[in-house]
């Protein structure tokens, strides 16, 4: 087997599956929601994310509330 056959077959042909996946998955573009401008009005409820919810976290019957650490020095 020559140089040339050996280097087209280890970098060739992984080279051309890689660029006809990237066309078979680039060349389409699905739906996309309308962005977000800060212009507009918001409508949707709001969301809040906090860490102050009861948590059972499997340590017994006790629940605690968000997280935490504790030690002694």
């Amino acid at each position: 087997m020559s140089i040339a056959l050996t280097h087209s077959l280890l970098g060739g042909v992984p080279l051309l599956l890689t660029l006809v996946l990237a066309v078979l998955i680039f060349r389409r573009r699905g739906p996309h929601p309308k962005t977000y401008q800060m212009t507009e009005e918001w409508t949707h409820a709001p969301i809040l994310w906090a860490s102050d919810e009861p948590a059972d976290h499997g340590h017994g019957a006790h629940l605690t509330v968000g997280g935490g650490a504790s030690g002694r020095w």
